[in-house]
């Protein structure tokens, strides 16, 4: 397993997507080196690739904007809408709209769907349509992606928790975070395995119930 390399300009945009960073570490990397710092991970992210491809800080912007516009009232809505600088939002006119095309009697928005609205805000992707949050709706095209990390410790300690083996620690949520460490900062899957356990036992062994 090779060791989460220090943030440094040196360091590769391969290198930098290999590794796992918290949403803080990346909010920190961007003041250290005069980015942008607020915003979505995604943004984050974004932020800190175009500084190491090359791009001087000074051309680096935040994505977001501040024009307003008037948000689309449900009449107005169809699949081919613009996601971007049409005044559609994620708000009770969009979930009607969700509501008819589902033919729903109520409507609820899926993470997924956020997570692809926040993905199209931080790519600035003009081309995206109201149809690719049908698709994320529907699960057709939910890709891995930065965002999506922010869910892994969650699910990480969820199934850490239903492994019967883990009764045997004291002190669990202590326990997944060490071995949630090493997972982390390592090249595998960010997901909990039992052999984990016996990976790193000689990490965990003074949290193990006598």
């Amino acid at each position: 397993m090779v060791d989460r390399p220090c943030f440094s300009k040196k360091l590769s945009v391969e290198d930098f997507k290999r590794f796992y960073w918290y949403k803080t570490e990346l909010a920190q990397i961007c003041k250290d080196n005069q980015l942008p710092s607020y915003g979505t991970k995604a943004e984050l992210n974004q932020y800190i690739i175009q500084y190491l491809s090359g791009i001087p800080q000074s051309q680096i912007k935040t994505v977001r904007t501040s024009t307003h516009i008037s948000p689309l009232k449900t009449e107005r809505i169809n699949p081919q809408t613009k996601l971007l600088a049409s005044g559609f939002k994620l708000n009770a006119e969009a979930r009607k709209f969700f509501a008819d095309y589902f033919q729903m009697s109520k409507f609820s928005f899926k993470k997924s769907m956020a997570i692809k609205m926040r993905q199209v805000q931080s790519d600035q992707d003009t081309s995206a349509t109201v149809q690719d949050l049908i698709d994320a709706y529907q699960n057709k095209t939910l890709a891995d992606n930065d965002e999506e990390h922010t869910y892994q410790w969650n699910n990480f300690v969820k199934d850490f928790n239903h492994d019967e083996r883990s009764k045997n620690y004291s002190q669990k949520m202590k326990v997944a975070a060490i071995i949630w460490s090493k997972v982390r900062d390592g090249q595998t899957d960010k997901t909990y395995r039992s052999q984990l356990i016996d990976q790193y036992q000689s990490k965990i062994e003074k949290y193990r119930k006598i």
